[in-house]
């Protein structure tokens, strides 16, 4: 019983965090579209289903969320279109403009039917008006125009996030490390920014890589002042990724600590200055 309720504990925290994250990267991604090499329309929610689960959890799953077979919303940005069309976290997906979404089909754990929801869902997005035929009800909106990423929560014990072209993972260490959503946020502007900004995009050489990580730095800078965080929060938080991870940059693809703390403390004081 008591693994029931940690599992169960586990399990909401887990999308209390895919919540925060979501609300985070949403309001980057509108806030600076004007600087994106690519802007697409966002969904503002993001869906789970039964299959992408270990077998082991999929009861309690179902116990604690009422995840069926279908696809369900974990998370909505309530300020995104979807949100204030009504959708809720909760909510079961039949249809995606007439499409009838895939219900899960058990076996091991495979994330490939939600990736398959996810890929009908951005192409929805594409057209003027989407609308979702729900277990309750039907909702209708356009979505909102942001930066290409997804933005996720993996699991992991080191404190890391990575880009690569599509996605933004953020490590379950590194998401329990920042201490506010404003450290989040220059965590995933960090790695938006070489996703979709020229002069931060990932180099293949170390000097160039060097470059781009402090141009990517810059970016976020001016992003999270954009979406009305406190640019204020960066040094600090390298100030403590110092600390606890010292020897990172030996590999030679990013600046020595003291460089790139100087050149975000330069950025930051410039974004402070600049009205709002």
């Amino acid at each position: 019983m008591l693994s029931l309720i940690v599992l169960a504990s586990a399990l909401s925290a887990l999308r209390e965090a895919d919540a925060r994250i979501a609300v985070v990267a949403w309001r980057l991604q509108t806030a600076n579209v004007a600087m994106c090499r690519d802007g697409v329309p966002l969904a503002g929610f993001m869906i789970e289903t039964l299959d992408q689960y270990d077998r082991s959890e999929r009861g309690e799953v179902t116990a604690e969320f009422g995840l069926g077979d279908l696809p369900q919303v974990s998370a909505v940005v309530p300020e995104s279109a979807a949100g204030k069309a009504g959708l809720k976290p909760g909510d079961t997906i039949l249809a995606v403009n007439g499409w009838q979404m895939p219900r899960a089909v058990g076996g091991k754990s495979d994330y490939g039917r939600t990736a398959a929801v996810e890929a009908a869902l951005a192409a929805a997005m594409m057209q003027p008006a989407v609308t979702l035929t729900l277990a309750s009800r039907t909702v209708s909106f356009s979505a909102d125009r942001g930066c290409a990423s997804s933005v996720q929560l993996v699991p992991g014990s080191r404190l890391d996030a990575l880009a690569d072209g599509q996605y933004v993972q953020i490590s379950g260490a590194m998401y329990a490390f920042v201490a506010n959503d404003d450290e989040l946020a220059f965590v995933i502007a960090h790695e938006l920014a070489h996703n979709v900004v020229a002069e931060a995009k990932h180099a293949t050489t170390a000097t160039g890589q060097r470059a781009a990580e402090l141009a990517a730095d810059r970016v976020a800078i001016r992003m999270m002042g954009q979406a009305g965080y406190d640019v204020g929060a960066v040094v600090p938080l390298m100030e403590r990724l110092r600390r606890k991870n010292r020897l990172s940059w030996l590999d030679g693809s990013h600046p020595d600590w003291s460089s790139r703390l100087a050149a975000a403390a330069l950025v930051a004081a410039e974004a402070n200055r600049i009205p709002k």
